[in-house]
């Protein structure tokens, strides 16, 4: 091409053409070899944590060993589970960044070729990026299907309040619904920490109480269930019934119910299908419990106040869906296994050897196996790690493979 009253020998390659380690062709190098004068990297590079300094290591490592500026565009916004971070570079010859576009937002940068100025990238504030990443993926799916306005079901729970959070910072608080649905299992803290998140967001809240139904629905099973003791058939009734208010509010008003599950819970199989699991976007899904309360902490410190409230954070986590019910996992020791297991593919071997209880890690191997059918009818949910649910992660059903060997 000609610039400027210059003749450019401009080489282009298009997204994966940069990741070509363990590919036979390398595009770069076939692109010095022609002696072209820069490199573009026109790329659709999706988001997980840490991507963008991964890139920037990768481009500079291809800069220094070819000595071609490169100047990587990548897309901002999100489709469907996928997210991309925008975080365009621009390095010199020297190996030095010039110039890079905003996270998350569409950029115009200019650059001056002939310069030599550099520039560090910004630190990134790891939880808040990962905010960054699920409001895009929250805002375009709601551009881009559509919607306009969301409903979530409050519990007063960590879980819901950070999507509730989430969702607030994506679209506005009067596009945010926010239910809460007690049972008589219902503690009062849970509503009024639901009361108050949503004072906090400044989103409409309404109360809609279950006992009733719970109770219509005990009575016409009564025969079915009779000589039985209660138990989880009838705990899921009530996550089913939310489900369906959900639901109703849904067809009736056109509100996009936001599930909000975790990944933790999702692996375990600690959701209720056509209950907690109903919805058309799960946004926390590839989040794990851990990562739930930091950034629920980070949205906290970046407010300069508890938008969050603090007993959210501090209560045992509880589906309160029978008398004194908490969740039977230690979330600390629970959270990063499931993290090996799922993202760093860890077999029980390995864990086991790495110091976790074996019989733990038999359950938790045994409950992410048996599980899968649940994730298969599960919203689809934004991805923000190297290893998500869904299309990124696909298993047999039937699958009775239980990783003991497999290294």
């Amino acid at each position: 091409i000609r610039i400027g009253g210059r003749d450019i020998r401009l080489g282009v390659e298009i997204c994966e053409d940069l990741w070509d380690d363990d590919y036979p062709i390398s595009v770069t190098a076939d692109l010095a070899r022609a002696e072209v004068d820069f490199i573009v990297n026109l790329s659709a590079s999706p988001y997980h944590e840490g991507r963008r300094d991964d890139r920037a290591a990768l481009i500079r490592r291809k800069v220094n060993e070819t000595s071609i500026p490169f100047y990587y565009c990548n897309l901002v916004g999100a489709q469907d589970e996928l997210i991309f971070d925008g975080n365009s570079l621009v390095v010199d010859a020297n190996g030095h960044i010039r110039a890079y576009g905003r996270a998350f937002e569409e950029d115009l940068v200019l650059v001056e070729t002939e310069g030599t100025d550099s520039v560090l990238l910004p630190e990134i504030d790891r939880d808040l990026d990962l905010v960054d990443a699920l409001v895009c993926g929250i805002r375009d799916y709601f551009r881009k299907t559509g919607h306009r306005e969301a409903v979530i079901g409050l519990s007063g729970g960590i879980d819901s309040s950070l999507v509730a959070a989430l969702a607030v910072r994506a679209l506005a608080p009067d596009q945010v619904h926010g239910v809460a649905m007690p049972s008589e299992y219902s503690s009062e803290h849970s509503l009024t920490d639901a009361r108050l998140l949503a004072e906090n967001l400044g989103i409409d809240y309404r109360e809609i109480p279950i006992a009733g139904l719970f109770r219509t629905y005990l009575d016409a099973l009564a025969d079915a269930f009779a000589g039985t003791r209660p138990g989880v058939a009838e705990e899921n009734i009530q996550a089913r019934i939310r489900g369906n208010v959900l639901m109703s509010l849904s067809n009736k008003f056109g509100w996009l119910v936001l599930t909000t599950g975790n990944k933790t819970e999702l692996a375990l199989g600690y959701c209720t299908l056509y209950g907690d699991m109903s919805g058309g976007l799960a946004v926390i899904s590839d989040l794990s419990k851990a990562d739930v309360y930091a950034l629920s902490r980070a949205i906290n410190r970046s407010a300069g106040r508890d938008l969050i409230p603090v007993s959210c954070l501090t209560k045992p986590p509880s589906a309160e869906l029978a008398p004194g019910q908490v969740d039977p996992f230690d979330y600390q020791i629970v959270s990063p296994l499931v993290d090996a297991i799922v993202e760093d593919h860890k077999s029980v071997t390995a864990l086991i050897r790495s110091g976790y209880d074996p019989a733990l890690v038999r359950d938790i191997y045994r409950r992410i196996r048996n599980n899968e059918y649940k994730r298969r009818q599960a919203a689809p949910g934004l991805r923000v790690s190297p290893k998500a649910f869904g299309l990124g992660r696909r298993v047999p059903i039937v699958n009775q493979f239980d990783g003991e060997y497999h290294e």
